[in-house]
């Protein structure tokens, strides 16, 4: 690709495109670059912004687009095309948040960027929780010092030993109230209440944390995406109270399958992940195919009807160019893609899903 002395725009955490008239790319940065897993010797120079989205499909963000959305690749282009979009809010099927705008420049070229606001509106979030929890303990060690004055007048003063003793009791039983009910915010906020597990932020919030401290230890990380083989048809069979059912018998499964240090979240629906540290691609293989023969050998009773699991799963290991886990969970998810296309109850890898993705 022609080279541009945008050094500057290189080093920003937006992704920007910038496009001749006719849609070939002349520059594209390096947080474009990884949002969309494109790599320069893949396309060759000013590759034109059509073939960027068709490499960009199978292995970046764009695959929790669904095809009808307008923001798939043909309504992306079009609309590229067609002139400027003003700052529009994406939203992903697995809760992501894009910020896409094209501006149109006096020669009739394109200037693109793409914004993952998803980590701000997640701290947002975890901030208003930490706000919450923050009065509560203020609020909790002021009746704690209360108490404990009216402890000491119950020992000092006979007279108004009972009262004070009387007061210190209520106290004691607010402060525990308060304790657990922070205990439960934080709760809610962190665990899926039908499973017991991590929830879809908490997950992403604790593996972002384990991928820099593998980094940091020079470590392997393996990822796993989880996906239930005909999930609806067991709705639609045994009822939503059935499939709640075989949601939690699954995740006995999946933890009887696993290590204490592994981490199982779950993601939306009947989509799970594990993440496994200090695990190489070649044994994180083994204990996925383990778990996918652990399942389908596990059924679950519910009421006098046997329901009968498996499950695909798809494996990526963290990359050291990758800066987010939602990068490797990216591709765990095109590899589970495949896994669900070559018939299901089955484990693909990542380097199995691009071979099969390149020699098509």
């Amino acid at each position: 690709m022609t080279e541009i002395p945008y050094n500057t725009i290189d080093l920003m955490d937006i992704g920007v495109l910038l496009l001749d008239p006719t849609l070939r790319a002349r520059f594209y940065n390096r947080r474009f670059a990884a949002m969309w897993s494109v790599r320069p010797d893949q396309l060759g120079p000013n590759p034109a912004f059509r073939d960027l989205l068709a490499c960009a499909e199978p292995n970046s963000w764009h695959i929790a687009w669904a095809p009808e959305t307008p923001w798939a690749s043909r309504g992306q282009e079009n609309a590229v095309r067609a002139g400027p979009v003003p700052p529009t809010q994406i939203n992903f099927d697995d809760g992501r948040r894009l910020l896409f705008s094209c501006a149109v420049g006096p020669h009739g070229g394109r200037v693109l960027t793409y914004t993952d606001i998803s980590l701000v509106l997640r701290r947002e979030i975890e901030e208003a929780i930490d706000h919450v929890a923050a009065d509560l303990r203020f609020n909790t060690e002021t009746m704690e010092n209360q108490a404990a004055y009216l402890a000491s007048l119950a020992e000092a003063t006979d007279e108004n030993a009972h009262k004070a003793e009387a007061a210190r009791l209520a106290l004691e039983h607010e402060v525990a109230e308060r304790r657990a009910l922070e205990a439960r915010l934080r709760e809610m906020a962190t665990i899926d209440g039908l499973t017991g597990i991590l929830n879809r932020a908490a997950f992403l919030a604790a593996g972002q944390t384990m991928l820099e401290q593998t980094r940091g230890l020079d470590q392997d990380l393996a990822l796993f995406m989880i996906d239930i083989d005909h999930f609806k048809a067991i709705n639609d069979r045994y009822g939503h109270a059935g499939g709640d059912h075989a949601l939690k018998h699954l995740v006995a499964t999946l933890l009887g399958g696993i290590r204490r240090d592994d981490l199982l979240g779950r993601l939306g629906g009947e989509e799970f992940a594990i993440l496994l540290p200090a695990t190489a691609p070649e044994t994180a293989e083994l204990v996925g195919k383990r778990l996918v023969d652990r399942v389908a050998a596990n059924p679950t009773d519910y009421g006098d009807r046997p329901i009968r699991m498996t499950v695909s799963i798809g494996l990526a290991a963290a990359l050291e160019i990758e800066q987010s886990i939602e990068q490797t969970i990216a591709r765990a998810d095109a590899a589970l893609y495949r896994a669900k296309n070559n018939g299901r109850n089955r484990l693909v890898t990542d380097q199995q899903a691009c071979a099969a993705w390149i020699s098509a």
